[in-house]
């Protein structure tokens, strides 16, 4: 039993359990490789985005959660741009960033002509911690 650092008996049963006994707090390295995959990414944003954004359904979650994740590869961007990186229709990208900046997770400023989005201090928080597997942070209090 040298690789568990225990000195052996002899008796093979009363080594393999002495062996099992001193792995069993080491932490298991059954990390799932998907997990970081932008569909599992995506569903885990769309399962928290009701906390944030009520009132849509299935698809309206699935379509912010599109218009989120396209924040990981892009920074700022217009609602077109969003919306042709989501995959998603222009007017529907229209009405989830909208629900997305009533939520707290996305702000918005004229660059020229055009209305560009980029997610807040709380919107980079939440959803870095989403794509990380972490339990996402609390939305700020409002203030009064």
């Amino acid at each position: 039993m040298s690789d568990s650092g225990l000195t052996p008996t002899g008796v093979a049963a009363i080594d393999d359990l002495a062996a099992r006994i001193a792995r069993r707090d080491q932490p298991r390295e059954q990390l799932d490789p998907l997990r970081f995959t932008p569909e599992r990414i995506r569903a885990r944003v769309a399962a928290a985005l009701p906390a944030l954004a009520p009132g849509s359904n299935v698809r309206g979650y699935a379509t912010m959660s599109r218009m989120c994740y396209a924040f990981v590869e892009q920074e700022e961007a217009t609602a077109a741009q969003l919306a042709a990186l989501g995959g998603v229709q222009r007017l529907a990208a229209g009405q989830a960033l909208g629900a997305l900046v009533r939520g707290g997770l996305l702000r918005w400023h004229y660059a020229g002509p055009r209305r560009r989005y980029r997610l807040t201090r709380f919107g980079e928080d939440w959803l870095l911690a989403l794509a990380r597997c972490e339990v996402p942070p609390a939305p700020p209090v409002a203030e009064q």
